[in-house]
C-alpha cells in the first residue's frame, strides 16, 4: 500500500516560479512525478501534475481526489525542463507543465471527464463465413450487394477500397444486416495533402558535399553528449539533408528526434522530407489540427509508436522516451519565442532540454541572430559550416536601386526602372519571379525621400515611430518629438512617413506584366486551410509565373523556375524603432534573395532602397553574414543589446490611461532605487501598440547584467506581464 505526500503543479492560475501545493497521497494509490490527477483547491477541485513524492510537509494535509490518467504523462526530464522555464521566465511551474500537455487533455481533465482518445474514425468491413457461401450465388443479392460481397472477398475493407472496387459502403452495411458481413470501425491518420512530396523532390542531394559530410561526422559522433551545434548554411546548401542523415543515425542508436520549424505551413517542403524519409515514424504537432488530432500525435509519442516528432514550438515537449537529437530549423525566427505564459523561447529552451536530457542541439540557419552567431565566438555553441549550395549552384548576383535616384528621375511607382525591366525579360523567357514586399501598416518612419535621413530618436539612436496623430514618440524612452519640416541633413521639404501594401504592388505587375498569372501571398490571401499550399503548388506546376507576397515568401519556397526575386522596399522593417530591425532586414533580405536561382536557368536579385548604404541591406545583397554580424555586434556593444547585455520586457495595462501610468511610473521609481547596477531601467513608455482592446498601455524595459536579480528584490505585481529575452521591445 502506497502512502505519503506529493507536491503538485495545479492548475489554477497560481502566480509565482515555485507555486507548487503538498497534498497527501492516499492509502492503494500508486502515484508516480508526472501522474495528471485532480485535487481540491479551495472550494473547487481541479486538475494538476505530480512533479515530486514524498514533499517534506507539517500539519493536515488535504488528500489527492482521484488519478485522471493511469499513466505518467510526463517524464523526467520534461518536469526537469518544466522547472527550468517557471525559473528562467518567471512563471508559474504549473503553465510550463500545462504547455506539455496537449489542450484536449488539460481541457477534459479541467471539467472532471475521464480522458480519452480524439481519433477519427472509419468504418471497415470483413466477410463473415456465411458470406463466403454467398459468392456461390445460393443467396439472392442485388447487383450492388453482389459488387461489394466480391470486393470485400478481394480484399477491401474501407468505403474507398469498396468504391474502387465497384462496391460501396451502404451495401456493405446491408450485407451486414443480413449476417454477410461485418461492422468496425479503425483508427485514420491522415497526413495533409501539403506534406505529400513532389515529383522534383523525391530524391535530393544523394551525394553529401564535403561541407555536408564535415558536418555530419562530427554531430554523428556527438550522439549520445549534450553537445550543442550551430549549422550556418548559406540558402539551398543542403541543410536539411544533414538533419534527415543525423535522425537516421540517431534513431539506429535509439534515440528519439524532435524537428522544431518556425512555421510549419511555410515549411511544408522540410516536414514532407522527413515524412517522405521516416513515414509512420512521424508525428506532426501543431496549432493546425485538432485537439483531437493533437492528442492523437501526442498519444503516439507516448505510445512509443512515434519517435520522430515534427511541429512549432511547442512540439518541443513531446513526451519521447529517450530524446538524443533535438533540431531546430530557422532558429532566427521570432515566432519561437512564445507569446503568452509561459514566454519562453524554443531555442534556448532546447538547448535545456539538451543539457537535461543529455541531447545534441543542432540550430540551423542562413542567417542566425547575431546572439546564436555569437555564442560560438565564446564557445557555447559549436561553428559547423555549409558554404556552398549544393549541385554547385551559384548564389544570386544582386543588385541594389536607390529610389532616391528613382524620384529624381521622376519614377514614383512602387517599381524600379530596373525591376520593370527584369520582370519583363523573366515573364518573357517563361521564368517565375518573386516580389517581396513586407507590409506592416503600422509601422511608418519619418524618412526624406531625397537623401534617406531618418529622424532618430537622440537618447536611443533607434526611429521615432509616427503617430496618425501626427507626432513622433520613442517607443523605448518615452521621449516626443515633432516631424520636422525640411530634413534636418538636406534641407529637403519631401520628408514623409513610408507605407505601401502589396494589394498596391499586385497592381501595378498586373499593368507591367498583364499576361503573366499573377499570384499574391499574405495574410489576407491565406486565411482559408490549405490555402497556403495551394498557391505554392500553382508556382511549382508552373502554373503561375509572379508571385507578390511579404515575408511568407522569404521561407520554404525551394522553387527551380524562380529567376529573379525583387524586394520592393527593403527599408520598412529596418526602420522600425527596435534595437532588432537592422537584424530581421538583413535576414528577411538574404531569405527572400536566397529563392532565386535554384534551378539550371540561374537567378539574380534587385534590391530597392531608400538606404543603400546601410550595412545590413549592402551585407544581404553580397550575402555576406560575416560583414553584416561584425557591424551588428559593434553596435549592440556600444548601446548595451544583447548578447552584451540581457532585457525583461514589463508591460502592464489599464482602461483609464492615468491609472496605467500611475502605475508603471510608481514600479518604475521602486526600481530604480533598488537597481544597485543590476540593470537599467528604461522608461516608463507607451508600448508601441499604446492602446489595444480598449485598454492603455506602458512599459519598462530593464537592461543589464542581472535584470531578473532586481525582480528577485522587488517582484511586479499581477498587473504586469514579465517577458524575458523578448526578440522585439514592440509587443
Amino acid at each position: 500500500m502506497t502512502a505519503g505526500t506529493a507536491e503538485v503543479a495545479v492548475f489554477a492560475g497560481v502566480r509565482g516560479p515555485a507555486r507548487t501545493f503538498t497534498y497527501s497521497v492516499p492509502e492503494g494509490l500508486a502515484l508516480e512525478p508526472g501522474h495528471l490527477v485532480r485535487v481540491g483547491f479551495g472550494p473547487r477541485s481541479v486538475a494538476g501534475v505530480v512533479v515530486r513524492l514524498d514533499a517534506p510537509y507539517r500539519g493536515t494535509l488535504r488528500a489527492i481526489d482521484a488519478l485522471v490518467h493511469p499513466l505518467p504523462l510526463l517524464r523526467g526530464h520534461q518536469l526537469a525542463l518544466a522547472a527550468w522555464i517557471a525559473t528562467e521566465y518567471r512563471c508559474g511551474i504549473a503553465d510550463a507543465v500545462r504547455a506539455m500537455l496537449p489542450p484536449a487533455l488539460a481541457g477534459r481533465a479541467r471539467a472532471g471527464l475521464p480522458t480519452a482518445r480524439g481519433d477519427r474514425r472509419e468504418p471497415v468491413f470483413a466477410l463473415t463465413p456465411a458470406g463466403r457461401d454467398a459468392l456461390s450465388g445460393s443467396v439472392r443479392l442485388g447487383a450492388r450487394q453482389l459488387a461489394t460481397l466480391r470486393a470485400l472477398a478481394a480484399g477491401a475493407v474501407s468505403s474507398a477500397d469498396l468504391a474502387e472496387a465497384g462496391g460501396a459502403s451502404v451495401a456493405a452495411r446491408a450485407l451486414a444486416r443480413r449476417g454477410l458481413a461485418l461492422e468496425g470501425a479503425r483508427s485514420v491518420r491522415r497526413i495533409p495533402r501539403e506534406f505529400a512530396l513532389g515529383e522534383d523532390d523525391a530524391v535530393r542531394d544523394a551525394t553529401a558535399t564535403a561541407g555536408q559530410a564535415d558536418a555530419l561526422e562530427t554531430i554523428i559522433a556527438s550522439l549520445g553528449t549534450s553537445a550543442p551545434f550551430l549549422l550556418h548554411g548559406v540558402t539551398a546548401s543542403g541543410k536539411t539533408e544533414v538533419y534527415l542523415r543525423a535522425a537516421t543515425r540517431a534513431l539506429a542508436m535509439g534515440y528519439g528526434v524532435i524537428v522544431l520549424v518556425p512555421e510549419i505551413a511555410l515549411t511544408a517542403q522540410v516536414v514532407a522530407r522527413f515524412v517522405a524519409r521516416f513515414g509512420e515514424r512521424v508525428a506532426l504537432l501543431h496549432s493546425a489540427l485538432s485537439a483531437g488530432e493533437r492528442y492523437d500525435e501526442w498519444r503516439r509519442v507516448l505510445d512509443g509508436t512515434a519517435d520522430v516528432v515534427i511541429g512549432s514550438r511547442s512540439a518541443l515537449f513531446a513526451p519521447l522516451e529517450r530524446p538524443g537529437l533535438v533540431i531546430v530549423d530557422e532558429e532566427q525566427e521570432p515566432s519561437f519565442k512564445q507569446e503568452s505564459a509561459p514566454r519562453y523561447h524554443a531555442v534556448d529552451t532546447a538547448l535545456a532540454l539538451g543539457r537535461i536530457a543529455g541531447a545534441v542541439v543542432i540550430l540551423g540557419s542562413a542567417t542566425p541572430r547575431v546572439t546564436t552567431y555569437h555564442a560560438t565566438t565564446i564557445g557555447a555553441l559549436r561553428l559547423l559550416r555549409l558554404p556552398e549550395r549544393v549541385s554547385d549552384l551559384a548564389m544570386p548576383p544582386t543588385t541594389i536601386v536607390d529610389l532616391r535616384l528613382e524620384l529624381k528621375a521622376g519614377n514614383r511607382g512602387t517599381l524600379s526602372r530596373a525591376l520593370r525591366l527584369a520582370l519583363e525579360r523573366t515573364v518573357a523567357k517563361g521564368e517565375q519571379a518573386i516580389l517581396y514586399l513586407n507590409r506592416r501598416g503600422f509601422a511608418t518612419v519619418v524618412l526624406c525621400r531625397d537623401c534617406g535621413y531618418v529622424v532618430n530618436c537622440p537618447a536611443c539612436d533607434i526611429p521615432f515611430a509616427y503617430h496618425a496623430d501626427g507626432t513622433l514618440l520613442c517607443h523605448r524612452c518615452g521621449r516626443h518629438g515633432v516631424p520636422p519640416e525640411r530634413c534636418p541633413k538636406c534641407g529637403s521639404v519631401r520628408i514623409r512617413h513610408l507605407g505601401v501594401g502589396t494589394q498596391r504592388v499586385e497592381e501595378e505587375v498586373r499593368a507591367v506584366v498583364p499576361k503573366a498569372a499573377l499570384l499574391r501571398l499574405d495574410r489576407d490571401a491565406v486565411r482559408a486551410k490549405g490555402s497556403h499550399a495551394a498557391l505554392f503548388e500553382r508556382m511549382r506546376s508552373r502554373r503561375a509565373q509572379v508571385i507578390v507576397g511579404t515575408q511568407m515568401v522569404a521561407k520554404g519556397f525551394d522553387l527551380p523556375g524562380v529567376s529573379l526575386v525583387g524586394v520592393v522596399n527593403a527599408d520598412t522593417v529596418l526602420s522600425l524603432p527596435d534595437f532588432s530591425s537592422a537584424e530581421r532586414t538583413f535576414q528577411l533580405l538574404t531569405q527572400v534573395l536566397g529563392r532565386s536561382g535554384r534551378g539550371p536557368a540561374g537567378g539574380r536579385g534587385i534590391v530597392q532602397t531608400y538606404l543603400p548604404d546601410h550595412y545590413a541591406v549592402r551585407a544581404a545583397a553580397a550575402h555576406d553574414y560575416a560583414a553584416f554580424a561584425v557591424a551588428e555586434l559593434e553596435g549592440r556593444r556600444r548601446f548595451g543589446y544583447p548578447p552584451f547585455a540581457k532585457l525583461v520586457l514589463l508591460q502592464t495595462q489599464a482602461k483609464r490611461p492615468e491609472t496605467v501610468e500611475r502605475r508603471a511610473d510608481s514600479y518604475a521609481t521602486a526600481l530604480r532605487a533598488d537597481a544597485a547596477g543590476d540593470a537599467e531601467v528604461l522608461g516608463p513608455a507607451p508600448a508601441f501598440a499604446a492602446k489595444r482592446a480598449g485598454s492603455f498601455r506602458m512599459q519598462l524595459v530593464l537592461r543589464g547584467a542581472r535584470p531578473q536579480a532586481l525582480l528577485d528584490r522587488i517582484p511586479p505585481s499581477a498587473e504586469w506581464t514579465v517577458d524575458v529575452d523578448p526578440v522585439t521591445l514592440l509587443g
